[in-house]
C-alpha cells in the first residue's frame, strides 16, 4: 500500500520538479526566477533536491512534507512562462 507521501512525490516527478543542484545557486533552472533559502523556487515549484531527501524529510515530518510537496506541484501546475501575449482575432 502506498502513502499519500509517495503518491505526491510520483506526481512531483512526473512533472519533473526534483532537480537537485549545488549550493551556489541562486537561480531556477526552470523559470530563472530566485530561489529560497532551501533552495526551491517559489515562482514554478521547483524542488531543490532528491526524491530520496524529500523521503527522508517525510520520515521526520510527515504531514509538513506532504504540505511543502502539495505545495510545490500546485505551484507547478499553475505556473505560466512568461512570453509572448497570445493573439486573439
Amino acid at each position: 500500500m502506498t502513502s499519500d507521501f509517495d503518491t505526491l512525490v510520483a506526481e512531483a516527478e512526473a512533472l519533473g520538479l526534483f532537480k537537485p543542484h549545488t549550493a551556489f545557486e541562486v537561480h531556477c533552472a526552470n523559470c530563472h526566477g530566485r530561489l529560497n533559502p532551501r533552495g526551491d523556487c517559489d515562482t514554478c515549484g521547483l524542488v531543490g533536491r532528491s526524491a530520496a531527501e524529500a523521503r527522508k524529510r517525510a520520515g521526520v515530518d510527515t504531514a509538513t512534507a506532504e504540505k511543502w510537496l502539495g505545495s510545490a506541484i500546485a505551484k507547478r501546475k499553475a505556473y505560466r512562462p512568461a512570453g509572448k501575449a497570445s493573439r486573439e482575432g
